[in-house]
């Protein structure tokens, strides 16, 4: 199971990140990279509302149980905090990554929902991808802390 979670969380940060890095508005620092990453993320444009769709309900959901966890910061303090920062990230990159289909998902901005979508989308359309890269180095990170710690090495 451990390998299915992390699969997919890393699936998602993946997807997501490329798409919002190369499609996104951000610093004029990044367009020599958007330039780079674009063609990797053109074949994505079909699935992104899907991955979005689903990062936005995992990465609550790890919040949420994050939140509520009985151990808080007592043990591997460093590796939860970059958990919850992972989770954050992805809700933050789903919905921005995948609007159109998260904002049709939650309804037309009248409902309450499709109205947060939208504020969320407003305030951090802006460097969407800024977060998209974040996006990218945390699956990387957390590809070789998933190596090390299979080596038997923790950090």
């Amino acid at each position: 199971m451990l390998y299915v979670i992390f699969l997919l969380t890393l699936a998602l940060l993946v997807v997501l990140g490329l798409t919002s890095l190369a499609n996104g508005a951000g610093p004029a620092a990044l367009a020599p990279v958007q330039k780079i990453v674009k063609p990797a993320a053109d074949p994505l444009k079909g699935i992104v509302g899907v991955f979005g769709v689903i990062a936005v309900i995992w990465g609550s959901w790890n919040v949420i149980r994050f939140v509520v966890s009985i151990e808080g910061l007592r043990y591997g303090a460093l590796s939860q905090l970059i958990g919850l920062v992972t989770c954050l990230v992805l809700v933050t990159v789903g919905v921005l990554a995948a609007y159109v289909s998260v904002a049709a998902f939650f309804g037309a901005p009248a409902s309450g929902a499709g109205k947060f979508v939208d504020w969320f989308k407003k305030s951090f359309g802006n460097i969407e991808s800024a977060v998209g890269l974040t996006a990218l180095v945390l699956a990387l990170w957390m590809l070789i802390e998933f190596i090390l710690n299979r080596s038997g090495v923790y950090i």
